[in-house]
């Protein structure tokens, strides 16, 4: 009798077991038509929805301006429209798409304006205005490449619009004192070599002072500093030049300053200036000299 129990018991177990092999766990069921729901979902194909759409997009967000080709559009902005598309398992028209490009308008055109300078060799009307339009902090890497083919249409606004931004660029950018004026070209990027960053002229130093009224701005100088200063700066053959004007070497170098040695006509102004303004008079005077004569200092 306890023999056949056992039995009975070992049977009821291996049905169990297979009941148990024959029906999955609902947990199981669930995760599996959840992965069936995905996979019977169809992904969108960005390539060709942004070949159907291309012109659609290019009317609707005012790039049509630009007058590029659908082919040429394709390659500007095909990475750009794959991030405004968004996921491509949800299907998403040409408005959702130039809403979300309208929102981040200026960070794209500007990045649109950069790879055009970098695409195109040669730049029409349209394409110059809208880089010039554009481009914010990234004008000091376009402006040198863009400069002689906007001077080549004589267009003298999108230079002044050049001019303005390079220089909020660089103080927002580089350094807080713009480089001096380039006599050729008129932007501050005129560096301590002596060349130009934009239009790339080598500026001689005859050409750098007559730019800048050297002359007077070194009257000006002399004119300017306390007696003991102007007495230290008879020992010195340069000064420093920058867009804020002539420095004493002395002074801290900025990366922007310009190294400039004074000539004998140069050095009489300053000399001429110490003894105008800094010799002592009268019966002081003849007790304690501080004049300087031909060049050289007595005290």
């Amino acid at each position: 009798m306890v023999k056949k129990d056992k039995e009975s018991k070992r049977k009821s177990v291996g049905k169990k077991t297979k009941a148990g092999r024959g029906k999955p766990p609902k947990k199981e069921v669930e995760q599996k038509t959840v992965k069936e729901r995905k996979a019977s979902r169809k992904e969108v194909d960005i390539d060709e929805w942004i070949n159907e759409n291309i012109g659609d997009f290019v009317n609707l967000s005012g790039l049509s301006i630009l007058g590029l080709s659908d082919a040429q559009y394709v390659e500007l902005l095909h990475d750009i429209l794959t991030q405004l598309y968004g996921s491509p398992t949800t299907r998403t028209d040409v408005e959702t798409v130039v809403k979300r490009y309208n929102r981040h308008k200026e960070t794209i055109n500007e990045l649109i304006a950069n790879r055009i300078v970098q695409t195109f060799e040669s730049l029409t009307p349209n394409l110059l205005d809208f880089i010039v339009a554009s481009v914010k902090d990234s004008v000091l890497l376009v402006a040198p490449r863009i400069y002689e083919q906007v001077v080549r249409e004589k267009r003298t606004d999108l230079i002044e619009v050049l001019r303005i931004k390079w220089f909020n660029a660089w103080v927002n950018r580089r350094y807080k004192i713009p480089p001096i004026t380039c006599p050729r070209c008129g932007f501050n990027s005129l560096m301590p070599d002596l060349t130009c960053l934009v239009c790339g002229a080598s500026v001689s130093e005859s050409q750098l002072r007559k730019h800048v009224n050297f002359g007077e701005g070194l009257k000006r100088l002399a004119s300017e500093l306390p007696c003991s200063e102007l007495r230290e700066l008879l020992n010195y053959d340069l000064v420093l030049l920058n867009s804020m004007g002539i420095r004493k070497p002395t002074e801290l170098k900025t990366p922007v300053d310009i190294e400039v040695y004074l000539t004998p006509e140069e050095k009489k102004i300053i000399r001429e200036a110490y003894n105008s303004r800094c010799r002592t008079v009268g019966n002081e005077g003849s007790k304690r000299s501080e004049g300087v004569d031909g060049g050289s200092l007595r005290a």
